[in-house]
Formats: structure tokens, C-alpha cells, sequence
């Protein structure tokens, strides 16, 4: 049986096509040119009818009247979601990310504080590893360019804290994480904050020490297919490194 917030091909298609613009240029667009830059074979009409069966199932907002719909974080864990189970690193990412880990490998009692410079890096955004004793953030200017500075920053001072429930993958945490399964059996966790701010985050073994790692952003930045593959590329070869 069919649950009411189930999505149709049509509307999915709809709203991924409305998250993935957010993600890469930071704006809305009309159903006019959704149509015309998507190719969707259906009228301009019939797009804003089903942004507002969306909106009813909260994955679309209009922060005003007469304004363009706005992807909520519902629409962005579903993005992320369909994003990461099939998501995979490409040869060139990978190999110079190897080679970043090779040249880590002479600085092993600093290799959180490599990895999370290393996330900040190559994404843009906060990047951080933390075990139960330690912890690195790095990247925090990166945090100027967005609109949620405080309450970021209030995160960070809490990492201590919010660090526990990801290394506990407590499901039912009061943070609500969501894991996630890849297709090829990698694992990423997804913690969402309500505060115009998300955490993607993976695990593995680091001086023989479990550790967190990944990033922290604003959810269209989180959304670029770029950010997901570098986290997720990372999370292989830490883990290929433990298994040799």
C-alpha cells in the first residue's frame, strides 16, 4: 500500500531537479525554466501544481508569498540519500587522495589534524576528526561564507559532546542520525541540525583509534556531488589502509 508522502518518478524528478539547482547556484527557478533546462515534457502549470503537492508533503517552502519554492531539509536528507547509494569516487580523485594519505602516513601522530585540513581543503567547508579522546576541526573561515555563523560555531564549541553520538551511531540519539548504506557496502552518516546546517560523517580505525570524520556545512554545499565523493573516498582508503 502506498503511503501518502510517497513520491511519484514525476514529482522526485521535480523536486531533485529544484534541490540540485539550490546546490550549484544557490537559487530557486521558475517552473518555466525547470521546463526548459530539465527538457521536463509536461506545462509550466502542471510543475507549479505538483511544487505545491510538494509543498504539502514538506518538501518544498515558499519563504513568501507569489515566491519560488525552496527545498526543505526533508527534500535534502531524500538528495543526499539517492545521491550516496550509488555514489562513487572517480579514478583521479582517488589517486591523488591516496597520495595525500601516503605523504600523512610520515605524520601519523598528526594524521586527524591531516585529515580534517584535508577535508576542509578539498570541500570548502569545516572539516573535522575526532576519537574519544581527541578531537581536530580545521577550516573554520570557510564558516564566513554562510548564513548560520552562530549557530555553527555553537556546534563546534559542543563537538565534545555531539562527537559521542557518532561515534555510537545512536540512531535514536536526540540529534536524529540517519546512516545510510551504499550500494558498495560503504557506510556515511548523516546528522541532521534543523539550524540551516548538517554533518556528514564516516568511521574507521586511526592509530588504532575509533574515529569520526567528515564535515560540516550548509545542506546545499553538503548536496554538491563533489563534497559526498570526497568524504566518501576518504572513509575507502582509511578503511583500506586498516585492512592492510
Amino acid at each position: 500500500m502506498k503511503n501518502k508522502s510517497d513520491l511519484s518518478v514525476r514529482q522526485k524528478n521535480l523536486l531533485f531537479a529544484v534541490v540540485k539547482e539550490y546546490c550549484e547556484f544557490g537559487n530557486t527557478v521558475s517552473s518555466k525554466e525547470l521546463k526548459e533546462k530539465y527538457n521536463f515534457v509536461i506545462s509550466p502549470a502542471t510543475i507549479r501544481g505538483e511544487f505545491a503537492n510538494l509543498r504539502d508533503l514538506g518538501y518544498l517552502y515558499q519563504p513568501f508569498t507569489n515566491s519560488s519554492s525552496q527545498p526543505t531539509e526533508k527534500a535534502f536528507k531524500m538528495f543526499i540519500s539517492q545521491l550516496l547509494s550509488g555514489l562513487s569516487s572517480t579514478f583521479k580523485q582517488h589517486l591523488e587522495l591516496k597520495n595525500e594519505f601516503a605523504k600523512m602516513q610520515k605524520k601519523q601522530e598528526n594524521l586527524e589534524k591531516e585529515i580534517s585540513r584535508l577535508l576542509a581543503i578539498q570541500t570548502g567547508s569545516v572539516g573535522f576528526a575526532a576519537s574519544r579522546d581527541t578531537e581536530s576541526v580545521s577550516g573554520v573561515k570557510n564558516l564566513l561564507k554562510g548564513q548560520n555563523l552562530p549557530e555553527m560555531l555553537d556546534f563546534l564549541e559542543k563537538m565534545d559532546h555531539h562527537k559521542q553520538f557518532l561515534l555510537q551511531k545512536n540512531e535514536n540519539s536526540e540529534n536524529q542520525i540517519m546512516t545510510i548504506f551504499g550500494t558498495d557496502g560503504t557506510e556515511n552518516t548523516i546528522l541532521p541540525l534543523r539550524e540551516g546546517y548538517a554533518i556528514i560523517a564516516s568511521k574507521a580505525l586511526i592509530n588504532n583509534k575509533e574515529t569520526v570524520f567528515g564535515i560540516l556545512a550548509e545542506p546545499q554545499i553538503l548536496g554538491r556531488k563533489k563534497t559526498l565523493q570526497i568524504v566518501n573516498a576518504i572513509s575507502k582508503i582509511l578503511n583500506e589502509k586498516d585492512e592492510n
